[in-house]
């Protein structure tokens, strides 16, 4: 183990990160590369806020480590995962696609928003 930035920055062991992927990163996949020690991403873009609570839910029930979601900004349905997020107070949001409105809230919390530019 050594450190860097990045593990210092989130709080994980080895500086990997699980990309947010649609349709692959599920709870098990997230709490599985969080439990190794990286940080592990979960992908909200394709579920409604009621399925984004429930996987953060799932998420904390298989590991205590830090996390985080993902959300494209344009996509229907950004606005209310990224509220269902601050609300749960999820350690990280990863965004792409978008101008975040919401680095205060997440700050306010402890978290950590993280811009990701899409070529």
């Amino acid at each position: 183990m050594f450190n860097t930035r990045m593990t210092e920055l989130f709080g994980i062991k080895h500086p990997i990160m699980l990309a947010g992927m649609n349709w692959i990163t599920d709870p098990k996949l997230v709490s599985t590369v969080c439990n190794a020690g990286g940080l592990g991403i979960f992908a909200t873009a394709r579920c409604t806020p009621e399925e984004t609570r429930q996987n953060i839910t799932e998420i904390r029930k298989l590991t205590d480590k830090p996390f985080g979601i993902n959300q494209i900004l344009i996509g229907p349905g950004a606005r209310e995962n990224i509220d269902v997020a601050i609300e749960e107070k999820v350690p990280i949001i990863n965004y792409s696609l978008g101008k975040p409105w919401f680095v205060e809230q997440v700050h306010k919390y402890g978290g950590k928003v993280v811009g990701t530019i899409a070529l």
